[in-house]
């Protein structure tokens, strides 16, 4: 389960970019009719350096049924177009057991190792890299080059290869155009642009619920502008069928900070 919550809450991290400001933004997650979670993430961008933090728990029926929260942090820099992330730390907090993990990289950039944490349990590996191209090592980098491009081009067309330290995961970013929204519970934007997102796991099982949640589906999710500050926003995140009921994401506040 806790997969299931990491990969749409990851989603639903980044929102928006800017030059030297910060963006916190809360997000309600529904599956089915049932309230299941809030997440509230904050992010910057300034110059060269890129940084995000993003905290999430469980609400309502979901809450009572599996109770989690956890926290997320990146920080990275740009450097001739390539997004370098060299500091990332997560901690998952379910009703059972406490996790973390930081992954941990060189001078140069490059990721050596990885530290994760089982209740206490405290084990470090060394990392090896595999012969493919890595693009980056973590979803919210990701999620802030396609902000970013968006930024520039009104396209959410990208292509990515993350390597978190132990899988390889593919992402495929396709724009389908803009459409009208007239979602109640959303801010007051009437069109977005629609895109479609597809992850593929390398070595994956179908016992995996990463796996079914997202290789066996696309995501939908919608991006637009703020009017006052010109900042691409994501409104909402669609998919029509998971393993435990279709999902909802949405923004329910924003805040920008110079």
């Amino acid at each position: 389960m806790k997969k299931f919550f990491y990969m749409f809450f990851s989603i639903t991290l980044c929102s928006s970019i800017a030059h030297s400001e910060t963006v916190e933004q809360t997000f309600a997650v529904r599956i089915g009719v049932f309230d299941a979670a809030e997440v509230v993430a904050s992010y910057s961008f300034e110059n060269a350096d890129y940084r995000m933090q993003s905290d999430i728990k469980t609400s309502g029926l979901f809450d009572k049924l599996y109770t989690f929260k956890a926290k997320y942090f990146t920080q990275g820099h740009i450097a001739q177009n390539h997004f370098i992330t060299n500091r990332y730390h997560q901690e998952m907090r379910s009703s059972s057991h406490l996790r973390t993990k930081h992954l941990i990289f060189n001078k140069k950039g490059l990721l050596t190792s990885r530290i994760s944490s089982k209740d206490g349990y405290i084990k470090e590996v060394d990392v090896k890299i595999p012969n493919i191209e890595i693009d980056t090592h973590d979803m919210q980098t990701v999620l802030i080059m396609l902000l970013k491009n968006f930024q520039k081009t009104n396209s959410c067309v990208l292509n990515k290869t993350v390597f978190n330290g132990k899988k390889v995961y593919h992402v495929a970013m396709e724009d389908l155009g803009k459409v009208e929204l007239n979602d109640k519970d959303l801010p007051a934007h009437k069109q977005a642009y629609k895109c479609s997102l597809f992850i593929h796991q390398d070595n994956a099982t179908k016992g995996d619920l990463l796996w079914q949640s997202t290789s066996e589906r696309h995501v939908s999710f919608y991006l637009s502008e703020d009017k006052k500050s010109k900042l691409p926003i994501l409104l909402k995140i669609e998919i029509d069928s998971t393993p435990v009921g279709s999902l909802k994401a949405y923004t329910t506040d924003i805040n920008i900070k110079e």
